[in-house]
């Protein structure tokens, strides 16, 4: 694929986002405001009255609303628009099959986060703030040591990596450099896309180096090296570690303001407080323009994080053709933007766009 067909791609994918970030608003607006969500509240009131079958009755009514209309965009995003550029291997039954799988997960990890949500809510009305700050942080790092032994060979298939000389490289990188690695595993991305990836996945005993089927078959031995290298960047500099903590601080925020607003939600809508399932739409809204408003910095402090990783791994290796080169390949893979618009890249990027990370590895040379 050629840069043009990278912006091409690239530019419905804007589009795309923008369509669903602007649908979700709307959508949000018209469940709350033309009455379904306090008709969806009265129904499951009808059903139990268990508290949290409650909960789990209007979500379940509300998650299914949503990914009914929106369902046309996201096949157009994750089947249609894939197929079309070469990045998607998936057949319909394959992409329902995985679809499935995520649906699965998403349900299972939100439906828990939001019970322990409104839980709180009724438990904690004054100090709500605190314990969910906590609890976020809490599920945050559970979420992350449980990813590369449960999550993750539940969506793919996940095995040990078999390249003996590849192994040693990458596990003795990681001792070198006092980062603990449990293993190499093989991700089985290849038989739904061509795009490829990598990571040091997990904390204390479930970290491990994850590198997908497609990069393995593409990528060098050097340019697996590097792109590990940047990997342990991360972990070396306690990105992690400092992305809690600027996660815990900007989550209090977030609560705060929601707790100052709904005063003026709650009272609007007739709720009982906060804790009313009914105004579920409206905290929802809440949330999203909060965390739309703090994306920039959000970004901005992650596209440093990563600076800091490509500089680690430049020196680490001492070879920055070969990393540049590893950056180049995972753009063609991947049909990264080489040169994204700039309010875009502001807004949208957790990552510096590929062109200048590119120029940037080769002159460190």
């Amino acid at each position: 694929m050629t840069d043009t067909a990278a912006r091409q791609y690239a530019r419905i994918r804007y589009r795309l986002l923008l369509a669903e970030l602007l649908g979700w608003i709307v959508f949000l607006l018209a469940f709350q405001g033309l009455g379904f969500s306090d008709a969806a509240a009265r129904l499951v009131v009808t059903l139990t009255s268990v508290e949290w079958l409650r909960i789990a009755a209007y979500l379940a009514v509300f998650g299914l609303v949503n990914y009914v209309i929106f369902f046309p965009l996201h096949w157009y995003g994750s089947f249609t628009l894939e197929h079309r550029f070469g990045l998607s291997r998936l057949t319909v039954a394959g992409w329902f099959s995985r679809e499935g799988k995520h649906v699965l997960v998403s349900a299972v990890v939100w439906g828990a986060l939001l019970e322990g949500w409104y839980a709180i809510l009724r438990l904690a009305p004054t100090t709500w703030t605190i314990w969910a700050t906590i609890g976020w942080v809490g599920v945050s790092v559970v979420l992350a040591r449980i990813f590369p032994t449960m999550l993750l060979p539940f969506l793919y298939k996940t095995s040990p990596l078999t390249d003996a000389l590849l192994i040693q490289r990458l596990l003795s990188l990681c001792e070198r450099l006092g980062v603990k690695a449990l293993g190499a595993f093989r991700v089985g991305l290849g038989a739904e896309t061509r795009k490829a990836n990598a990571a040091l996945a997990g904390l204390g005993r479930t970290r491990r180096v994850l590198l997908s089927d497609t990069l393995l078959e593409r990528f060098s031995h050097e340019e697996i090296e590097s792109v590990l290298a940047h990997e342990l960047g991360h972990h070396r500099a306690r990105h992690i570690t400092k992305m809690l903590l600027i996660s815990a601080a900007g989550s209090w925020i977030a609560f705060s303001l929601i707790a100052w607003a709904s005063r003026w939600w709650v009272a609007r809508l007739q709720l009982s407080g906060l804790s009313d399932i009914a105004g579920f739409p409206a905290l929802l809204l809440a949330l999203s323009v909060i965390g739309l408003l703090g994306l920039p910095l959000q970004n901005a402090i992650s596209r440093a994080f990563e600076w800091e990783a490509d500089r680690f791994a430049v020196s680490v290796t001492r070879a920055p053709i070969v990393f540049a080169n590893a950056l180049r390949k995972l753009g063609e893979l991947n049909l990264a933007d080489p040169a994204p618009p700039r309010w875009i890249e502001w807004m949208f990027y957790d990552h510096p766009a590929i062109s200048k990370r590119i120029r940037v590895a080769e002159a460190s040379k």
